[in-house]
């Protein structure tokens, strides 16, 4: 599937190849890149060796363009959202977690959401997790 992932502040795309690129702190305040796969359900990062990252820490991920916070508090704390635009234009919110080695996705278009990754349940029991979307 060919897509684009937009910055839902800036609209900038976000996806170089299958690689999407996000500015990233840790609970340190060290800054990195993080590339994530194109593809929902694929949970390698790659990032820089001195990019020292733990599992289960709490990450800020940031629009590598315009610097705005991709954070998306209406839904929870540690849910960010970017948009995906598919290959018929097709516009979709996708939510992830930015809890390092968490596995949860979800992509929400037309009040439909299709859920990704083995901790994508940890998030559901939200109320309205699509009106808040």
């Amino acid at each position: 599937m060919k897509a684009n992932y937009l910055c839902p502040n800036c609209r900038t795309c976000l996806n170089i190849g299958d690689q999407i690129i996000i500015s990233a702190k840790n609970e340190e305040g060290k800054k990195g890149i993080l590339l994530l796969s194109i593809f929902l359900g694929d949970y390698e990062i790659k990032k820089h060796s001195s990019f020292d990252l733990e599992e289960n820490e709490k990450l800020d991920m940031y629009c590598p363009c315009c610097f705005e916070s991709l954070r998306n508090p209406m839904v929870h704390d540690n849910i960010f959202k970017i948009l995906m635009q598919d290959e018929e234009d097709q516009e979709h919110e996708i939510l992830f977690s930015g809890i390092y080695g968490e596995r949860c996705t979800y992509q929400i278009r037309d009040k439909k959401v299709s859920t990704f990754g083995q901790d994508a349940g940890k998030y559901l029991n939200y109320t309205n997790l699509i009106n808040m979307s």
